[in-house]
């Protein structure tokens, strides 16, 4: 069994919300290591490791996340975005494969390898 890792850093000034995409309801979206049960606020200056479990080859469907800029991001006004995190069939390296939105919080990712990679977000 592989661990897709994904350590995300909030650098912004707003709560960065957390959750399983619901599309992936076979995914069991693991935070530091335990099952994310609800929707998850991470605090600005805090960071966190998200992974599954993963048995097989790496691929780019590894795992599916949303972060959002609020709580209400479903059926509100706050900003998201849908994810898709795997590894890229032309690198090999772990990163943002598929996905779209838009919120008042901007991602990069950097120091990617097969299974690892960090998630920084600031504001827009």
């Amino acid at each position: 069994m592989s661990h897709p890792v994904v350590t995300v850093k909030n650098h912004s000034s707003r709560h960065v919300y957390i959750e399983g995409d619901p599309n992936w309801d076979d995914q069991v979206l693991l935070l530091n290591n335990q099952p994310l049960p609800k929707l998850y606020s991470l605090a600005p200056d805090k960071s966190i490791q998200l992974s599954v479990d993963w048995s097989g080859p790496g691929n780019e469907y590894m795992m599916g996340v949303i972060f959002a800029d609020g709580p209400d991001y479903d059926y509100g006004g706050d900003g998201f975005y849908q994810l898709t995190i795997g590894q890229s069939n032309d690198s090999g390296l772990l990163g943002v494969t598929d996905g779209d939105g838009h919120a008042k919080v901007s991602y990069s990712v950097g120091q990617q390898t097969a299974w690892g990679m960090v998630m920084d977000f600031a504001d827009s």
